[in-house]
């Protein structure tokens, strides 16, 4: 399934829509703007349940995010230090690693478990909508996760060129 997010959307206003192809609203993503660190809220848009929260780690030398759904830690995404291979570690709580590959600066790269099967694909090519890019999620794959992994990719790009 695909869905399109507007880019630097948090910047703009404190809630923000995630759409499918089709341009329904499928998820909403609420900032808390006047909190210190980021701190966003993904509901789904016809139920108004609470999905995933991203919380930006305050106490750390690079960018560090940790999700969390359904109220229990689920993953961390940092960026690393490095000279070659990886340059975010996203580590699952249950001991999960996912592997980001691509440009993350260029909005061309995906995203893959620990046995090299595909979650999901980000690009800005693959989306319909003006100044956004797709996120392609793999069948029967956790979509609010992998969103909210694009998100935080988002969130890093952004705190890096700010700086």
């Amino acid at each position: 399934m695909r869905y399109h997010l507007r880019e630097h959307a948090w910047g703009l206003t404190d809630t923000f829509t995630v759409r499918d192809d089709a341009g329904n609203a499928v998820f909403e993503i609420h900032g808390k703007f006047f909190h210190v660190g980021d701190n966003l809220i993904m509901r789904d848009r016809y139920t108004g349940q609470e999905l995933i929260q991203i919380k930006q780690r305050l106490i750390s030398l690079r960018p560090s995010y940790d999700i969390y759904r359904n109220g229990q830690h689920w993953a961390n995404v940092h960026e690393q230090f490095h000279f070659f291979g990886e340059r975010f570690k996203v580590q699952g709580e249950n001991g999960m690693v996912f592997h980001i590959d691509g440009s993350v600066w260029r909005w061309n790269f995906t995203i893959s478990d620990n046995g090299g099967n595909l979650l999901g694909q980000v690009g800005r090519e693959l989306s319909l909508f003006h100044e956004s890019y797709a996120v392609d999620v793999a069948q029967g794959v956790d979509a609010p996760f992998i969103i909210a992994l694009a998100v935080v990719l988002e969130m890093v790009k952004d705190h890096q060129e700010e700086h």
